[in-house]
């Protein structure tokens, strides 16, 4: 039995896949462990503990959108690569960000949330 940890293709119908971990669930797990680790920041009212769960958070989301990436760079869709890269972008100022604290990482925000939410100019070709 062979465990694969970042396969970024299925691996062959001929091997056990039972235990082998692709690259989708371990986006799959990213996305879950960025999700609650950042809703649990949120609620929490130690800056200390909140900064460290929001640290948790990004590396994760960070990891989730990177895998992605490289898979759908190597299929050929690039409007879901500039998807993923944009979102690997803003969610990697927020976590450059939040290392310096809460009010410190103020203008990381301003720059990184604007970017995730920025529409392509009409008529641009993009996407």
């Amino acid at each position: 039995m062979r465990l694969t940890l970042l396969a970024l293709t299925d691996p062959p119908a001929s091997e056990e896949t039972s235990h082998a971990l692709t690259s989708d669930t371990i986006v799959s797990l990213g996305l879950a462990i960025g999700g609650i680790f950042g809703l649990a920041g949120t609620f929490v009212a130690s800056d200390a503990l909140r900064e460290t769960l929001w640290a948790i958070d990004g590396v994760a989301l960070v990891m989730a959108t990177a895998l992605p990436t490289m898979k759908y760079r190597r299929l050929g869709n690039d409007c879901v690569v500039a998807g993923f890269l944009t979102f690997l972008a803003g969610e990697s100022l927020l976590l450059f960000g939040n290392a310096a604290g809460l009010q410190a990482s103020v203008p990381c925000r301003r720059q990184a949330i604007p970017s995730w939410w920025r529409p392509s100019p009409a008529g641009s070709g993009l996407c």
